[in-house]
């Protein structure tokens, strides 16, 4: 009975002394405090923690999927406007297993005295896995359109941060060159080969005025004899020195037949024209820059002579090359004139 009464004793004094009961009340929410206070920590470190790894796990995904983006751009062109915009054409295919998005393209040009670059808005904003499809965009570039030449090059910058760049192949350019050195500065693209109707009467009346609208191209080798007819060929100046090739007047489509059988060889001639927004327009020079695409016109005119016979297209194109003269014959197309 000592001990229990001893304890009450003791209990009974901390209870009845303010100060002493003070110091417990006051030590048990110390403890609280500390346990709230390292509790929090706790949760809060566990919460950056996740938060941590979720970022991580996020950034690790990103630089797997920019990893796996593989786009092949092939077949790059690059046409110049004499209002300084230059306009590139290429095929592209998506051979990655992600959905490709594309942000900017970048154009980048260098003539013997300057080089400039600037940057547009890509025609094509997405390329689906295994897609194939031709980006043309617009890209200004002060000082391209009156630069007596230009070498480009370009790049389209993904979503991912990704570059694909659209510059040419060197080896293309080699061959290229060599063929042009063979047969001449100037190379035809046979694939964009094409014809016009322009509405007007029937020949050898109601010849097409200035300003007639020449109508839908015709991708065709077979031409009828009883229209007014206006040819489009695509032309390219490779010269090795890279000087500008001017055509004047002179230059033409000659369409000649084989011998008849009394001998005669036929033909009929399409003189060079000029072609503004789709119409018939007053002739001025035409000048073919180093590398450039240029599509030129011919005509309008009609087969009087080489009706119902196959013909051999000869392009005569004549004028200067830089200061001297320049002459040149592309003969490898034919058609058929229907009578």
């Amino acid at each position: 009975m000592t001990i229990p009464l001893s304890l009450e004793k003791r209990v009974r004094k901390l209870i009845t002394n303010s100060k002493g009961f003070s110091s417990v009340i006051g030590t048990v929410f110390m403890v609280l405090v500390v346990m709230f206070m390292s509790t929090s920590v706790f949760m809060w470190t566990l919460s950056q923690n996740t938060l941590y790894n979720e970022a991580v796990k996020e950034r690790n995904q990103l630089e797997v999927d920019r990893l796996n983006e593989k786009v092949k751009a092939s077949n790059t062109n690059y046409t110049v406007y004499s209002d300084d915009k230059v306009n590139v054409m290429a095929d592209l295919q998506n051979l990655g297993p992600l959905s490709v998005h594309f942000t900017t393209i970048w154009a980048y040009a260098s003539s013997a005295a300057w080089n400039r670059y600037n940057f547009s808005t890509p025609s094509v904003a997405n390329l689906l896995p295994g897609q194939r499809l031709t980006i043309t965009t617009n890209v200004t570039i002060m000082g391209s359109g009156s630069a007596p030449w230009c070498l480009f090059s370009s790049w389209l910058v993904t979503g991912r941060g990704n570059v694909v760049p659209l510059e040419e192949k060197e080896e293309k350019e080699i061959i290229i060159a060599e063929v042009a050195q063979g047969i001449g500065a100037i190379s035809m693209d046979f694939a964009a080969f094409r014809y016009y109707e322009p509405p007007a009467g029937n020949p050898p009346a109601g010849a097409p005025p200035l300003g007639t609208d020449l109508g839908s191209a015709k991708y065709t080798f077979i031409m009828p004899s009883d229209k007014w007819t206006v040819f489009a060929v695509k032309l390219t100046n490779l010269d090795r020195s890279r000087k500008n090739i001017t055509l004047n007047e002179r230059s033409c489509i000659w369409l000649l037949s084989p011998p008849t059988s009394a001998g005669a060889i036929k033909g009929d001639t399409w003189y060079i024209t000029r072609v503004v927004d789709n119409k018939l327009a007053s002739f001025t020079p035409r000048v073919l820059k180093y590398n450039t695409p240029t599509t030129v016109y011919f005509g309008a005119w009609f087969a009087k002579n080489t009706a119902n016979s196959i013909t051999a297209v000869n392009i005569l194109l004549f004028g200067t090359i830089g200061d001297n003269d320049y002459g040149q014959n592309i003969p490898f197309v034919s058609i058929y004139v229907q009578g």
